[in-house]
């Protein structure tokens, strides 16, 4: 998994990546796009020929032929050679003000040309061909005011475009131009910078959905504090990759970074919590580093409050924001090792392929820092994603489970109610039975003196007409023949009280020689759910209804067979009936079909034009 990782983060690095696209060369300072070049490149990313004059904010015209002095660069530089405006100079600081300026030969003729506006820090003002076409807040340093942003400018150029950026910066890690704009045609910028824009939104819409679908089910799960850990996860997951979408969307000023590195913190702490809770981990080591992640976060929501000045306090704190990301890393390492012992295969394969990405592309991040996704993101931000999905499949497995466990237990409940309800529709037939028999007790001394009588008178054909009357009352008194299995009759009783009333001939063979092992309330739901289905067949026929019903036991195996009636008029959706009553399968036989699999057992059903077998078979 780490070879994968690994190679998979190469290949980013050689494919998706401004710095190893194969851009035209520099020829004397000048960056050369003749026709050709332009077909072969039809964006190019200004990343080397870049002239930098430190500690002054240049304009057009101290470039013009009638200036008196044209200035001279103090170097050149590719674009990401440095963190800010020191340059190969260790005494020059990092930030204060500074002018760029890069001169592209294009082919005569006047053609549309679109320049992408990266994010530069922290405020500038961009010229092209001498006319200014943007401003992002106030370089002056005398009215300095920051503001950040992402766009485009589209202008019209023949021969030669002279782009020069006077930019200023007391308030930020970076100063000045940090990413390689695209130069090239409006049609192939623009296909590009969409392209980037729906990759972000699209997985930031999605990983919204996750997270206010995780979050309301553990709120509608008795609080399922799992879901709740992953919902936030996938929130802050948002914070730390929307930002190219909110730069894009609204300017302003620096506020967004320290969201955005603060989801970031918040992010590796909700991983690292979950995963705690995952390997059953209560130790004090534990506790520390949480506490230790608490307070990173507490400092990174105390940075934006830090004044502009104070730039060496953002060294300090960018040096501990690195510590903690491998601090994350080993803890994230020892807790999955200690998951992969209690928990099961695909759930570790799940928890370890995030850790493990994670882990690489922090060294991935090291061994190759001259990297800027072009359309994809950063190797942390792809990680973090990585993180996203392989704790989704644990925590979606766990969902899916205490669903299917809810859904059953829900289930085996309707079933003992429905049984209850049986029961308790069947007592009022109870009590008159009971009624019956005391009167039947009752009159038995009257029957016995009567039958004497004629025995004694040697009346035997009226004694046969009386027993052949009186054997009719009896027959009628115990019609209903008792299996001895509470629950088997309280169900027959019910449906043939159900069968009178509805006209239906309900027909019933209880071969069985054994105890049935099966619950009584799945026994229940299976008996139920069946012949329930079967009479509301029967109720769309208008005359020859039938259900019978066959329980018995074949070779160690409990069968039950519902036959009935039909009319032939079904539908199936990849293979399973769909409800007459309304949209979706049928409740019923997915309800069989759910506690026969739990036992163990299959649902087989047959129908034709006239007729619909279910056949239940469990160990």
């Amino acid at each position: 998994m780490s070879l994968l990782s690994a190679a998979l983060f190469l290949l980013a690095y050689l494919v998706d990546n401004k710095y190893t696209t194969n851009n035209p060369p520099i020829q004397g300072g000048v960056l050369v796009l003749d026709e050709a070049t332009l077909q072969a490149h039809p964006i190019v990313f200004l990343i080397d020929g870049w002239e930098i004059y430190r500690d002054v904010l240049l304009s057009p015209a101290d470039f013009s032929t009638v200036s008196q002095k044209i200035p001279r660069p103090d170097e050149y530089v590719y674009i990401g050679q440095y963190g800010g405006f020191e340059g190969n100079d260790p005494l020059h600081g990092a930030h204060g003000s500074a002018t760029y300026r890069l001169r592209i030969a294009v082919p005569d003729g006047l053609q549309s040309y679109m320049l992408e506006l990266t994010e530069i820090f922290s405020a500038y003002t961009l010229y092209v061909n001498g006319v200014q076409v943007e401003q992002f807040g106030n370089p002056e340093p005398q009215d300095y005011l920051v503001e950040t942003g992402a766009g485009v400018v589209t202008f019209v150029a023949e021969g030669t475009v002279e782009i020069i950026v006077a930019v200023s910066d007391f308030s930020h890690f970076y100063s000045g131009i940090v990413y390689p704009p695209a130069f090239g045609t409006p049609t192939d910028v623009t296909s590009l910078l969409a392209t980037r824009f729906a990759i972000r939104a699209g997985t930031c819409t999605i990983a919204v959905a996750l997270a206010l679908f995780f979050l309301l089910s553990g709120l509608l799960m008795r609080h399922n504090r799992m879901s709740i850990l992953y919902g936030l996860i996938c929130l802050t997951f948002v914070g730390y990759t929307c930002y190219p979408v909110a730069k894009t969307i609204n300017h302003g000023g620096l506020g967004w970074y320290g969201f955005e590195n603060f989801c970031f913190v918040a992010l590796l702490l909700l991983v690292s919590l979950l995963l705690r809770r995952l390997s059953g981990d209560s130790g004090l080591v534990g506790k520390l580093f949480l506490g230790f992640g608490g307070f990173i976060c507490a400092c990174t929501l105390a940075r934006a409050l830090l004044p502009g000045g104070e730039l060496q306090l953002y060294v300090y704190y960018s040096s501990l924001i690195g510590i903690y990301k491998w601090m994350v890393a080993v803890f994230l390492t020892v807790g999955a090792i200690r998951v992969s012992r209690n928990a099961g295969r695909l759930r570790t394969a799940a928890i370890l392929m995030g850790i493990v990405v994670f882990d690489v592309a922090l060294i991935m991040d090291r061994m190759l820092p001259l990297f800027e996704p072009i359309r994809f993101g950063w190797f942390l931000e792809l990680a973090a994603g990585a993180l996203v999905v392989s704790f989704g499949v644990m925590i979606g497995q766990d969902l899916l489970a205490t669903y299917r466990e809810k859904s059953e237990l829900e289930v085996r409940v309707a079933s003992v109610v429905q049984l209850v309800d049986m029961q308790r529709s069947y007592y009022p037939a109870v009590l008159a039975g009971i009624e019956e028999t005391r009167r039947a007790r009752h009159d038995l001394r009257h029957h016995l003196r009567i039958i004497s009588s004629l025995a004694v008178s040697k009346q035997y054909q009226e004694l046969a007409d009386y027993l052949g009357d009186y054997q009719g009352q009896v027959n009628a008194m115990t019609s209903m023949d008792a299996s001895g299995h509470p629950v088997l009759d309280a169900i027959f009783r019910h449906f043939a009280v159900l069968a009178q009333q509805s006209n239906v001939t309900f027909t019933r063979d209880l071969a069985i020689t054994q105890d049935i092992k099966l619950d009584d309330a799945d026994l229940s739901g299976i008996l139920s759910n069946l012949l329930e289905n079967a009479f509301e067949a029967c109720a769309y026929l208008p005359s020859e209804r039938y259900v019978s019903m066959v329980i018995k036991q074949v070779h160690n195996n409990l069968v039950v067979i519902v036959e009935n009636s039909f009319d032939g008029t079904h539908s199936k959706h990849r293979g399973v009936y769909q409800s007459r009553k309304r949209p979706g399968a049928g409740v019923g036989l997915e309800s069989v079909r759910a506690i026969a699999e739990r036992a163990g057992g299959t649902l087989d059903c047959e129908s034709s034009n006239t007729r619909f077998v279910a056949t239940v078979v469990i160990p």
